[in-house]
Order: structure tokens, then C-alpha cells, then sequence
């Protein structure tokens, strides 16, 4: 962090603390330095940030907050859930955040502070880690739960051996297509030409339709072997069933022909030892040895959605199919490798964890904001316009140069890791267009580590003036994008929000395309288990660059007065495809609204 910076947030921090009173209004939660956000853009004003549990109209003047205190805004926010349960049941609160999905993750802001005692929310004598010990005592399960996370012991990473994670050249076939436009029935023609077998790594799989093609296209003597995560289940339309039960009606229709085994990641309670310290957060389906389909979505509702009976949310994903024995089997070497790690660890008896984390969870929904209201469509039209979004693409027989990537995989002779290497100097060499497209960017330290050292890649690619465009979700950037401002690079000038991305993909110079399953962040890049491919070839890039132009037409700039064409981020370190791109009720440009006191 620089200097100019630090100081600015310490002197905010100095008003809020002569002015507590006038800050401890009913309702208020918690009070830190930051900066005002006005309709969900950034004004670039540094702001007091105050959190309050409900906004209400028609307050009377003694409950009502100042609009600034001197020159400083005071930008009043509704609180999360999490920001709710916390100021009631902290332990409960704690639960969600350990084992709860990456991008429901909090930021931690060193200032922020109670209300209405006004110490530092972390300070061991506030009252929320005063209360925290006590609902520990009280919560023996959520205690227990929290116990076994931190005691869970690490055991080393075994890659496959004898397997090279180097380009390849090839003449393959490729299925390009995307989420919500193509995505299912793209996947269950893939799933319908298994002849043998499925071979995969998935993060989350809960959808009922999907379930169900499993089931259908595994007939006969066809097997199965996953490696499944367990991240928490939403009470949301994303979900039919949780993790669990499809694994229960897999093992129930298959029986011996499905080997499932649960991911050896620390927060998963049937994992008995962790081998990934957050997420196995991979999409990756190996059919038959030959055919590989890679995503940056999950099998779930929003990630791959039925179009004859939309979900209430559906996201933009990418995703690609090849037709390549050798690379099938780069990734069948992993994933076997990963099943066979997993299947010596799994828990025992993980019962009592799992239901304190389903009850932490069910608190969490109580405390929800209502869903919002539908937004208005907003489409923009690329050339041959088509009512049915944008269709899959097959590019047959194409000479193309591959390279899969892999976390937390080392090159080879090396202690450097295999994607940050391979990234960086992808973004490095770009010398026209770096387009981005990210559920969330976390932002970085401040402190020029390895994550750091990927957000000042981009940075300097703007500086070069190479056209620089980045896309995150309207749901989880946001907050990213204002700490991002506060401390490390910063990159916001060139951040647009979109709502209901999950994508992890980029397009380089119109020639290169990353399609992955690997977030911005330093366990996304570093050490969980994700995959991707890099794809050199022009008319893939072109398919994925003019979805990415219909989306990015569609965002809204996070910096306020930001044009469509960004220049110039700063560190405050020192150092075409045819047709519509299906917004659905995704890419849809969020409405300004007024930052209303309370």
C-alpha cells in the first residue's frame, strides 16, 4: 500500500473516531474508511462507509445519519447476510465464511468497526470476538466444526507423473459455446456419444436434469469415476439436490459401475486430510479417453441452464469440447491421479460437521435481502442477429496449438507455478486487445506477491496502451473492486460489471482464448485444484471475443464517468460469432440507484 493511501484511510478512520457519536444510530452495524459507491459506481471519493442492518425510509431527524462529516461522504449500505448473522451469532457467522463457496468470501477491512461500541471488529475485546467465544461455548457443534477445519491435516500434492503440461500442436475438432446460449444441450450431446466411460473432476454438481442425463447416457456396462467437491448449497433455484444426494442416486442407479470419491479440500467434511487448502474447483469431463469437454461452470442450473424451462438466474459460462485422444488423456492422467489421492482419505464419519455447517447455513439464509427486482433486458445486436442467442460453433480439423493448464502444478524443474508462469506471459505478450472476463477479481496485497505480480501484468499492459477490458459479476465484484481501490493495483478504471457472470475466460489480441475454471484470486491462481486450456486460434478467439464485445456493450463502468475505452490504471503499489449473445438473465445492465440514507 502506498503511503498517500495508507494515510488517507488512517485519517478516516481518525474522523470516525471523533465522531462515533453521531455515527451510533439504531441499526448500525459497523462504521470503516473506503470509498462512495453511488448507484454501484465508484466515485473515487474517499468515504466514511457505514453498514446498517435495514434501509428505511421517513427516519426521523434524530435517527437519521449525516450525509458527510466535514468534506468526507458518508456512504450508508445495507448489510449483507453475513454482515447480519455476524452482529447476532458470530460463530454461526465464522462457520459460513469457512466453508462457505469462494465468492461468497468477505473482504477484511483492517478499520472496520462495531457498532455500537465502536472498536475494531477484529479487536480479542469487541464485543463480536467477545460474543464469538461465548456462542462457541454455547454452539458445541459449530465449535467442533471449526475445531476439525483447523486440525485437518495437509498432505502433499501428487501430480501425475510422467505427464507433461506442454503446448501441443494438433489437428483436432473444437466445440465453442457459451452459458446460457448453447451450454446444455451442447453437454448432453457430449454425454449422449459415451460409449465407455466418463472420467471427471467437478466442483459442484446439482442439477436434477443433468443428474438424470447420467443416468440415462451410462447405460448398460458404461462406468463413471468423479472426484466431487462439496461446496455449500444454496437455498436458491441453482440447486435441485445437494452434492450429497446426487452422489447417493449416482451410486443408487450405477451402483458398482460409479466409483465417486469426495475432494480432498480442507473445507470438505468428507475429506479426512486436505490436499487443496480451499476448493477442488475444477470442470473437467474426459469421455471414453478421447474427448475432453473444459468449463468454467459447474453442473448446476444457473452454470448450464435448461432454456425450455429457464431458471430464475442464469450465468455466463464458457466452455469448450476437443476431440483430442492425447490431450484427453493429459487431463484422464490427472484426474485419475486425483481419485486415486482422494479414495485413502475420505472421512469416516463426517456427519456431525456437515450438519453444523447445514444449520450455520440455514441461519445465513434467514438474514437474505429479498431478491432484487427484475432488471431490464438490454441486448446489443453483433451481425445476423438470431432470437436464439448465440449457437455452438464446431471448428473441424483445425491445426490449432494447445496448452492445458493446471493449479497448483509446478513447471516442470521449477518452484514456479505452472498457470501463474503461463498467464503472465500470456497477458505480457498481448499487444493489442487483453479482454477479461472474471466472476470477481479479488484485490491483491500490496505487498508484490505472486497474485500481485498477475494484476501488475495487466496493469502494465494498459500502461502500454493496449486496449484492456475486464468484466465481473455486479454480484461479488463490487466489493473487490473498492478494496482494490484502497490497496494493491488497482485496476478499476477498465472494470465494467455485469450481472450473473461466472465466466473465468480471456481473448488475446483476437487470437488467443483462455477458457478455465480458475478465478482472480490468490487461491484461484495458486492452489487450488482448477483447470483450463490456452486455444491459438484466430476463429475461436473471434467466436469468443464477439460475445465477450455483446457483454461488455451491456456492463456498466464500475468508476463513475469511465468511458467504454479505459486507460491508465494505477498501482498504488510503487513499484464473432453470428448472431445474439443471449443476455438472458445474465448481461443485463444494472440500474442505477440512489446511495439512500437510511
Amino acid at each position: 500500500m502506498s503511503v498517500k493511501k495508507a494515510a488517507s484511510t488512517q485519517a478516516i478512520d481518525g474522523v470516525i473516531r471523533k465522531n462515533l457519536p453521531r455515527l451510533r444510530k439504531p441499526g448500525v452495524l459497523t462504521v470503516r474508511p473506503g470509498f462512495e459507491i453511488a448507484g454501484h459506481q465508484l466515485t473515487g471519493k474517499p468515504a466514511v462507509v457505514v453498514t446498517v442492518h435495514t434501509k428505511r425510509k421517513n427516519l426521523p431527524k434524530s435517527e437519521m445519519l449525516p450525509d458527510r462529516i466535514g468534506t468526507i461522504p458518508v456512504d450508508v449500505r445495507e448489510a449483507t447476510a453475513h454482515q447480519r448473522l455476524r452482529a447476532h451469532d458470530p460463530a454461526a457467522a465464522a462457520l459460513t465464511q469457512t466453508f462457505g463457496r469462494p465468492e461468497d468470501k468477505e473482504p477484511i477491512w483492517p478499520f472496520e468497526r462495531e457498532m455500537p461500541s465502536g472498536k475494531l471488529l477484529t479487536a480479542p475485546q469487541s464485543d463480536t470476538q467477545r460474543a464469538l467465544a461465548g456462542r462457541l461455548a454455547r454452539q458445541p457443534a459449530t465449535d467442533h466444526a471449526l475445531s476439525a477445519h483447523a486440525a485437518k491435516t495437509q498432505i502433499p500434492y501428487v501430480p501425475a507423473a510422467g505427464v507433461s503440461l506442454d503446448p501441443v500442436t494438433t489437428k483436432t475438432t473444437i466445440i465453442a459455446h457459451v452459458s446460457p446460449d448453447a451450454a446444455l444441450v451442447t453437454l448432453q450431446d457430449f454425454l449422449g456419444g459415451t460409449q465407455q466411460s466418463l472420467i471427471m473432476g467437478m466442483y459442484d454438481f446439482t442439477s436434477g436434469t443433468i443428474l438424470r442425463d447420467f443416468e440415462n447416457d451410462l447405460a448398460g456396462t458404461k462406468t463413471l469415476q468423479m472426484v466431487l467437491d462439496n461446496p455449500t448449497t444454496k437455498t436458491d433455484a441453482d440447486h435441485d439436490q445437494t452434492d450429497t444426494q446426487t452422489v447417493d442416486e449416482l451410486d443408487h442407479y450405477l451402483g458398482n459401475r460409479a466409483k465417486v470419491v469426495r475432494a480432498l479440500s480442507r473445507r470438505d467434511p468428507y475429506a479426512a486430510e486436505w490436499m487443496f487448502p480451499y476448493d477442488y474447483h475444477i470442470k473437467v469431463i474426459v469421455r471414453d479417453d478421447s474427448t475432453l469437454w473444459l468449463s468454467s461452470g459447474n453442473l448446476n442450473n444457473s452454470n448450464q441452464p435448461d432454456l425450455a424451462s429457464p431458471p430464475s438466474k442464469e450465468d455466463r459460462d464458457w466452455h469448450v469440447i476437443i476431440e483430442d485422444s492425447g490431450l484427453a488423456k493429459t487431463f484422464a492422467a490427472y484426474l485419475n491421479q486425483d481419485f486415486a489421492s482422494a479414495s485413502n482419505h475420505q472421512a469416516s464419519n463426517p456427519i456431525g460437521v456437515a450438519a453444523a455447517i447445514s444449520d450455520a447455513n440455514t441461519k445465513l439464509a434467514a438474514e437474505a435481502n429479498p431478491p432484487p427486482p427484475p432488471f431490464k433486458q438490454a441486448t446489443q445486436t453483433l451481425k445476423a442477429p438470431s432470437t436464439s442467442g448465440v449457437p455452438a460453433k464446431v471448428f473441424k480439423d483445425v491445426d490449432v496449438k494447445i496448452t492445458p493448464l493446471l493449479t497448483p502444478d509446478k513447471l516442470q524443474g521449477t518452484p514456479n507455478g505452472q498457470y501463474l508462469s503461463t498467464v503472465i506471459n500470456l497477458i505480457s505478450n498481448a499487444q493489442h486487445k487483453l479482454y477479461i472476463q472474471m466472476q470477481y477479481i479479488e484485490s491483491s496485497s500490496g505487498k508484490g506477491d505472486n497474485y500481485e505480480t498477475l494484476l501488475q501484468a495487466i496493469a502494465a499492459r494498459v500502461a502500454s496502451g493496449v486496449d484492456v477490458r475486464l468484466i465481473e459479476s455486479a454480484q461479488y465484484g463490487e466489493k473487490w473492486a473498492e478494496k482494490m481501490k484502497q490497496i494493491g493495483v488497482d485496476l478499476t478504471a477498465n472494470i465494467s460489471m455485469q450481472q450473473n457472470v461466472h465466466n473465468k475466460g480471456f481473448v488475446v489480441d483476437s487470437n488467443i482464448t483462455v477458457v478455465s475454471s480458475q478465478n482472480f484470486s490468490p487461491v484461484g491462481v495458486e492452489t487450488n485444484r482448477d483447470a483450463g486450456v490456452i486455444i491459438e486460434h484466430a476463429g475461436i478467439a473471434q467466436y469468443f471475443e464477439g460475445i465477450f464485445i455483446s457483454d461488455w456493450n451491456n456492463a456498466t463502468p464500475f468508476v463513475v464517468g469511465a468511458s467504454k475505452q479505459r486507460k491508465g490504471p494505477s498501482s498504488t503499489t510503487k513499484k464473432a460469432s453470428s448472431g445474439k449473445a443471449r443476455s438472458g438473465k445474465s448481461g443485463v445492465k444494472r440500474p442505477a440507484q440512489a446511495g439512500a440514507k437510511r
